[in-house]
């Protein structure tokens, strides 16, 4: 039986996999799919939602697909950010996921702080039910 992996089923496993990842020792770090608020917990990540674009179909049935989600890394200091985001791409690569891009560091004047934005891409075989390098 082919399982066609969706949107959420990504934004899931995502938020399993990011939410073991210690950015600081002993301490996991949050991850939340909204924005944070200045009530919010710090350092965080934050996943966007995935988009989900279709590669091949047999019979209209999507057995290829590519995956591209953003995660942003918010923390008091550019440094930790970036520090974030190298762990992420570890955590990341061993699923095959590849970071495709990076956004400048911006700091936020609600919450007062940094924010850095990575996005990673990932193919998505649904006739063997495993990830796949895009490049």
């Amino acid at each position: 039986m082919i399982y066609e992996f969706s949107t959420k089923d990504m934004s899931d496993l995502l938020h399993d996999d990011l939410s073991t990842i210690q950015d600081n020792e002993g301490t996991n770090t949050e991850v939340v799919l909204t924005t944070p608020t200045t009530e919010s917990i710090f350092p965080c990540r934050v996943i966007d939602t995935p988009l989900e674009s279709v590669n091949n179909t047999d019979n209209a049935i999507p057995i290829r697909k590519t995956f591209q989600v953003s995660i942003e890394h918010w923390d008091n200091k550019q440094r930790i950010c970036m520090e974030m985001a190298d762990n992420t791409d570890k955590k990341l690569q061993k699923r095959n996921f590849i970071r495709t891009n990076s956004s400048p560091i911006v700091f936020d004047q609600i919450t007062k702080k940094y924010k850095f934005i990575t996005t990673y891409e990932v193919r998505y075989n649904v006739l063997t039910n495993s990830f796949c390098y895009i490049r």
